[in-house]
Formats: C-alpha cells, sequence, structure tokens
C-alpha cells in the first residue's frame, strides 16, 4: 500500500495551532508505492486471485453429480444441479472463494480471506459450519484441489525462497500437515485416477500466464499439451474419462470453453457467446459440463451437453431462493443530490457481518489500497444484507461530502432510507471540470461490463470527462476496436464527456494519447518475441497525435523514487521532454507513486520544459479488485463551455491540477498554474502566494514549493483543520524559475489510490528575461539519456538504420541537456 508518506522537511507536530514551517531542501519521500492488496502485481492482483460477485463464480460439480457448488457474494454455496435451493455453508466476517468437493463428497476445500490481507486454503463440511484453516503461511494460497485419494489437497503459492511472483504448486498432506512442493505454477487439476496433474504456467519464450502442461505424479517431467496467450483464465478441468481437458481461452476474441486431448492436439471450441464463458467444471457421468458467463453482466450459472454448443443449447441453473447462515433482509436507499433528485453514487456498505454487499446483478467491487468494498448506483438501489446493523454511505467523487445512514435491518424485512449530498465545492460553476486521461473498460475481468453500465460508473464519480483508453497486452486488444472514433460517445451529455483514445505501450513507457480519430499503430512497442521487440522511440505516437488534433502526454511515470540517472531510464520522458514532446505529466496514477513521480516532475520544470501536472487512475473498471474511475483524476480551468477541446486547451495551457482526492487552487500575485510572471531584474524578490485546499479525506501538509524545494509548509492542529488547509503569505523567488503547490495526506477509505495527493501545475516567474535552470538537475536528466542508450545500445535491432535513428535522438536529447548545465552554470 501507499501507506508511508514523508510529512515534509522542517515540518513541526504542534498542538493546537496551524505552523508554518520553513525549508530548503528537496524532501525525502516515501520511496515506493504498492497500491495492491495482497502485495502481487496489478496482474496478478487483478486477474489471478478470487473475486467476490453477486452472480455464481467457480463451479464445481459433485463426485455424485447431485451438486453444484460455487462462490457468490463471499460465501460458498451448493445448489441441486437441476436448480434450486442454494444453501450458504459459510458466512462473514470471511470471504471464501474457489470451492473443491472431497472424494467422498463430505467436504469442501476452498480458499479464504479472513480480513489481514492475505489468502489461506480452509476446508468446510458439505453441511456447512465452522471452517477449518489449513494454511497459515504469509504468502497467498489459492485454488485448492483435493487428491484422488482425499488425503492431501493441492494449492497455489508463491511462499518459500524468492516469493515474489513466483508461484507453485504444493501438496498439503492432512495428516502431518505439511507442505510438498511439486512444480511451478498455477491452477492445478488432479486426473481421475489421481495419477497425473494437468496445471498452467509459461513456456519459455512465450507471452502470456502460461499453457497447460501435464505431469506424471508424484515427480514426473511435466509435458506441455497446449500454449496460447493466456491472461489467467484457462483453469484446465478433466474430463471424467482422462483423456481430455477443458479451459478457456480468449483466442476467438472472448473467453470461450474449449477442450483439447490430453495427448495433445487441435482444441475445439465448446462456447461461442460474444461475452465470457469460464470456470468449466465437467460432470461426473461426463454428460454435461457447468460454467458461468458474463453475458448478463453479473455471472449467471449453467450447464451444456458435453459437446458445447451456442447460447441457446445452454441451460441456466436457477436459484430459486437462498438459505444463508445468517438470515437477510432489504434495505431500499435512495441517493439524492442538492437539487433534492435521484444522483448516481458510489456506495460503501458495511452490513452486521463486516462485509460489504451489492445489488442483485450489480457489481461488486473493492478498492485494492485499503480493502474497502464498494459499488455505483444510479442513484435508488435495494440490497439484501445480513440482520442487524448496517452502515450505508454514499459519496460522489471529491466535490461532495460523503453521507451516510444507520439502518437496524431485521430478517425477511425491509428498511428504507435517503441519502442527502451536499457538495464540498461546486467547481464547475467556477469553470472548473474533473477528468480521467487515463482509464480502461475492458480489461479481462470477470464482469460483463456494457458501455451504458460503464458510462454509469463514470456519473457515479462525477467525472465530467473521462478518457478511455484501448490498448494491447501483449498481442490482445483490451478494448473494442469500433469504439475509436474521435467523436464522444453517444452516451455523453453536456455536462460528462466520454470519448475512447489510444494508450501506446512500449518497453520504456508508455503514452497516452487523446483525441485522435484514428489509431496510431502499431499499439505496442518492446515486446518480446513479437515483431515489435526492439526499443520503439515514442516521440512518433506524440508527433502523430498532434498531427489529427490530439494531445499526448506521459501516464503512471514512476513507481518508486528515482535516486540514480539508471532509475530515470526506464522511461523515455527524459528524451522525449529535451525534444520537446509531451503535453502533460501524469503525477497521480494508481501503478506509480505520486511523491516519486512529483520529484522527476520537478527535475523536468527545473530544465524550463513547461509541462502540466495531471493525473489519470489506469484503471480496469470491468475488475472487481480495483478503484473506480477518476480515483486520479485532472482538474482544468475550461475557458468557455465544458468540451472536450477546451478541456485539452487547459491542459496545454496548464490551467491544472492532479489530484487524488485534495482539491488544490493556487494564486500567485494574481495569476493562476500555468501563467507566467514576467519580471523586471530590480523587481521586489518575494511575491504573494496563495493556497487553499479541502478534501473529503485528511490531509497532513500544503506545501508551498519554489524550484522544486518546499520553502512553506501547513499542518493541520486537530483532525477537524486536516479537511481545510490554507497559506497565504510572500515568498522569496529571487532567481525567478517556478512556484506550485501540494498537498500530502495519509491513506483513507474516501481515496482509492494509496494516500492524498495534489498538485498543481507551476506558475512560472522569468526575472530579467532569463529563465531558470537547475544545473543539477540538467545534469542527472543528461545523464539519464545515457543510461537509456547504455540499456538498448545491445538490444534486439531489426536493422542498423533503426538503431541509429534511435540513437540519433539520444544524441540530440544528450545535447540539450548539456546546452541547459552549461547555461545554468554561466
Amino acid at each position: 500500500m501507499k501507506a508511508r508518506i514523508w510529512l515534509g522537511a522542517g515540518i513541526v507536530v504542534a498542538g493546537l495551532t496551524a505552523l508554518v514551517s520553513i525549508g530548503n531542501a528537496r524532501p525525502q519521500g516515501p520511496g515506493h508505492s504498492d497500491p495492491s492488496r495482497y502485495g502481487h502485481s496489478d496482474r496478478v492482483e487483478r486477474h489471478m486471485l478470487p473475486a467476490v460477485s453477486t452472480g455464481p463464480m467457480a463451479p464445481v460439480w459433485s463426485p455424485d453429480g447431485r451438486w453444484i457448488a460455487f462462490s457468490m457474494r463471499g460465501d460458498i454455496w451448493k445448489i441441486p444441479a437441476e436448480g434450486g435451493e442454494a444453501i450458504a455453508l459459510t458466512s462473514g466476517p470471511g470471504d471464501y472463494f474457489e470451492p473443491a468437493w472431497s472424494p467422498d463428497s463430505k467436504r469442501i476445500a476452498l480458499s479464504m480471506d479472513t480480513g489481514n490481507a492475505n489468502l489461506d486454503i480452509g476446508i468446510v463440511s458439505v453441511d456447512g459450519g465452522t471452517v477449518q484453516r489449513i494454511t497459515t503461511d504469509s504468502a497467498v494460497d489459492v485454488e485448492p484441489v483435493w487428491s484422488h485419494d482425499g488425503k492431501s489437497i493441492y494449492f497455489v503459492s508463491p511462499r518459500g525462497p524468492g516469493r515474489g511472483e513466483s508461484f507453485h504448486i504444493y501438496r498439503h498432506d492432512l495428516a502431518s500437515n505439511t507442505d510438498e512442493q511439486i512444480v511451478a505454477g498455477i491452477q492445478p487439476a488432479v486426473s481421475p485416477d489421481g495419477n497425473q496433474l494437468a496445471y498452467v504456467a509459461p513456456e519459455r519464450g512465450r507471452l502470456g500466464s502460461g499453457g497447460i502442461w501435464v505431469k506424471q505424479l508424484p515427480s514426473g517431467e511435466p509435458r506441455l499439451v497446449h500454449y496460447e496467450e493466456s491472461e489467467y483464465r484457462m483453469r484446465p478441468a478433466w474430463t471424467p474419462d482422462g483423456t481430455s481437458l477443458m479451459y478457456v481461452s480468449d483466442e476467438g476474441g472472448s473467453n470461450d470453453v474449449m477442450i483439447v486431448p490430453v495427448a495433445g492436439g487441435n482444441p475445439e471450441r465448446l462456447t461461442a457467446d460474444a461475452r465470457d464463458e469460464y470456470e468449466p467444471s465437467p460432470s461426473p457421468d461426463g454428460k454435461r459440463f457447468a460454467f458461468v458467463s458474463n453475458r448478463a453482466g453479473a455471472t449467471v450459472l449453467y450447464t451444456a451437453g458435453i459437446g458445447g454448443g451456442p447460447f441457446s443449447s445452454w441451460t441456466a441453473v436457477p436459484i430459486r431462493s437462498r438459505k444463508p447462515v445468517i438470515p437477510t433482509g432489504r434495505v431500499h436507499v435512495t441517493v439524492l443530490g442538492p437539487d433534492g433528485k435521484p444522483t448516481p453514487a458510489r456506495i460503501y456498505i458495511t452490513a452486521s457481518d463486516g462485509r460489504g454487499y451489492a445489488p442483485e446483478g450489480g457489481f461488486q467491487r473493492s478498492i485494492a489500497a485499503t480493502g474497502t468494498p464498494y459499488f455505483q448506483t444510479t442513484g435508488t438501489f435495494d440490497v439484501n444484507v445480513p440482520a442487524g446493523q448496517t452502515r450505508i454511505e454514499a459519496l460522489k467523487g471529491y466535490e461532495y461530502r460523503p453521507s451516510s445512514v444507520k439502518l437496524d435491518v431485521t430478517a425477511g424485512g425491509t428498511k428504507s432510507a435517503t441519502i442527502r449530498l451536499a457538495r464540498l465545492a461546486d467547481l464547475p460553476a467556477r469553470g472548473w471540470y474533473s477528468g480521467d486521461t487515463h482509464i480502461h473498460d475492458l480489461h479481462q475481468g470477470r464482469f460483463g461490463l456494457t458501455h451504458q453500465t460503464f458510462f454509469d460508473e463514470l456519473r457515479a464519480e462525477d467525472l465530467h470527462v473521462t478518457n478511455a483508453l484501448i490498448h494491447m497486452d501483449g498481442t490482445r486488444l483490451m478494448g473494442r476496436w469500433d469504439d475509436l472514433t474521435g467523436k464522444p460517445s453517444p452516451l455523453s451529455t453536456p455536462q460528462y464527456i466520454l470519448q475512447y483514445a489510444e494508450e501506446f505501450r512500449g518497453l520504456l513507457g508508455h503514452i497516452s494519447i487523446l483525441g485522435i480519430k484514428r489509431f496510431i499503430m502499431p499499439l505496442t512497442g518492446g515486446v518480446p518475441n513479437t515483431s515489435y521487440a526492439q526499443p520503439t522511440l515514442d516521440a512518433m505516437y506524440i508527433d502523430s497525435a498532434h498531427a489529427q488534433g490530439g494531445i499526448a502526454g506521459f501516464p503512471h511515470p514512476y513507481y518508486s523514487l528515482v535516486k540514480t540517472p539508471a532509475q530515470a531510464a526506464s522511461t523515455l520522458i527524459p528524451v522525449d521532454a529535451a525534444l520537446g514532446k509531451g503535453d502533460y505529466y501524469d503525477i497521480g496514477a494508481v501503478w506509480s507513486d505520486e511523491y516519486s513521480s512529483a520529484e522527476m516532475y520537478y527535475r523536468l520544470l527545473n530544465c524550463g520544459f513547461r509541462i502540466p501536472a495531471t493525473s489519470g487512475t489506469d484503471n480496469f473498471s470491468d475488475v472487481w479488485r480495483d478503484p473506480p474511475p477518476g480515483t486520479d483524476r485532472t482538474y482544468v480551468h475550461v475557458k468557455g463551455p465544458l468540451t472536450l477541446a477546451n478541456w485539452f486547451a487547459g491542459i496545454k495551457a496548464g490551467h491544472t491540477f492532479g489530484s487524488t482526492g485534495p482539491l488544490l487552487f493556487l494564486d500567485v500575485a494574481g495569476h493562476e498554474p500555468g501563467d507566467e510572471i514576467a519580471l523586471a531584474s530590480s523587481a521586489a524578490r518575494t511575491l504573494k502566494v496563495s493556497a487553499n485546499a479541502v478534501s473529503i479525506a485528511p490531509m497532513s501538509q500544503l506545501d508551498i514549493l519554489v524550484n522544486g524545494k518546499v520553502v512553506r509548509s501547513i499542518t493541520p492542529s486537530n483532525a477537524a483543520d486536516s479537511l481545510k488547509l490554507a497559506f497565504s503569505d510572500t515568498v522569496a523567488i529571487p532567481q525567478g524559475g517556478w512556484i506550485a503547490a501540494r498537498v500530502i495526506g495519509p491513506s483513507s477509505r474516501y481515496i482509492g489510490d494509496g494516500y492524498s495527493f495534489a498538485q498543481t501545475s507551476p506558475v512560472y516567474v522569468v526575472r530579467g528575461g532569463h529563465q531558470y535552470i537547475s544545473a543539477e538537475d540538467a545534469h542527472f536528466l543528461g545523464e539519464a539519456v545515457d543510461a537509456v542508450w547504455t540499456k538498448e545500445e545491445h538490444a534486439p535491432w531489426r536493422t542498423d538504420a533503426e538503431r541509429d535513428r534511435f540513437h540519433n535522438e539520444i544524441v540530440r536529447a544528450r545535447a540539450v541537456y548539456q546546452r541547459l548545465e552549461d547555461q545554468a552554470k554561466r
């Protein structure tokens, strides 16, 4: 988590009055950011690890063929195979996933999150009751399956030397309570005779999370059965005769159930719906298989004949009633805006069992950084919750105060409530409009997200401008080709604009390309084992965006504090900036660190590059464990009516601030961010600076920066003051340069990123016609450019000409920094 937040140089923690402190050294930041819940990569957290869903997930047939078990609403349920009453076997406060029937049909193994930011393996009786926890390692343990004799459980974990992303399959012996490492891989499946293990593991030199392998137990050599570029969705399952494996493939453009011989050969498609099908489980008699589909949004449980077929041949398994462990009641809630009308909003529900819940068929989600469950509503909703006291809280972006109610819910009853939202600030009335430069709608999430559902999310977050970026992950398109039209989505309104755009993903950083009419191809560069394996200069993408009337900038710049030029060389930003490329810089992003990115931003500003400060979330809007759109948003002072062109113009003018929550405004001698103040050499050495910040989440400090150094800091005197900070005083800027403001604060359940942060673009000060340049920063960035070439000189270049072209741009950029360093030293 982004939890360890530096509070600034010279900060004094005081009692009853806010203090102003003075400093002139570069602050030392947290140095690392991790917005994950379990400490793994974004793909593992978002795609591999289990999810809570309002619909069934991970179905598995009982050995006698009478029941199907599945996870739903955080519990393990069982239902007759033909449908009927679903019976819960578990209850809160923990969440339970991935059921696996024991061979004797008496127990179910499962994975579980008991609230300690870890996943373990447990066992529960098929009649319900206490869950026996059988693994206790600090690493995540998931994907349990039973051995053929029922004496052990196979599971997946990154425990052991190296940990990290190195997942292995282990066997837990129930009698001795010991674990044995079996093989590197995920998603184990034991053959019907117990002699073989199928699983998913990478093949050297190939993209994706892995192909399907089979090995003899206990210690045979692995054999590759089938490989394709996968994204943690394969989950192989044996047919009862042991001759074939069912699995999930997205080779056809959506996730479909496939079947392939265990001996290897050509796979065949069993489902071919436009939406996604997941997690096939063959019936014990081999006549049917169960699976889930997201064609209705939330997943629905189906069965089909073993030979598969179109949607018309599927049979839904109806859940006619539910029998939870804790009896439930219903809450009926309406959220009203300041005008007294129902308004879209984000909702947090904390039920009597400590868990979150969402409406039937809704999209239940969780903010990874804090573990906070949430969903979005269009204004009115009904939710079934366990009987007892339930707290319901509504939020709407960062310009409305959160509001909540508590209800005593009775079993079988319905409680109604109205939540009224009041404004914290009305920024559109002042010409300021929030937007997000970097959102993804479709990214292998298990919820069937439609255009309308996506747009409803944006309105619930009060996000006025959304740039939804289509991109390539490996060689898989994430998004829809047809969505990029160069025009706002037909769903857009005068106050809420959605337009699709592109993200170029290169080995040396990504580029967000907004406002374009046509894709700029290829969508990737530097992807190993493809035709685009060589490093790619991203300046071409920026120039092509301009040629189409769009803008292009730098998303999620730096994940941790950049202490050396070699670390800065992880992206081409120092090269692009030197060559005059890049229209904005996303200081805020979920998968980078705000403080670390800001430190590099200050170096760029100190070399005279006037790049506006922005923020873009980089969330996956169809994924359960991810924050909402607009978590990291850009506020733009728009001149005239809200249009995408005017919003872009405000960015290019630098009239911006980027934020993970706080609303931050800066005035320097009557000028706003992006403006230039020209002073005579003899003019006063100080300027009047005012900065104001308000926030729905606590703030620890408001900083005034001059040329990258904190010169003033305001800290709150108590908790109440932490939601509003202000500074007004003269600030010295004897050499000219730039003045900006920022806010830092702790983690909060109201913040989707790891901590509160806001950064304004600078007000630029030119004294005596001379631009301020830092020799130290020019030298550092020049060495970063050198480090880029050191790293890429021997890359897999297709031709010498392409290598030389890349090197020529490096030489040009290096010369810029050398000139700036020489200029600063004169």
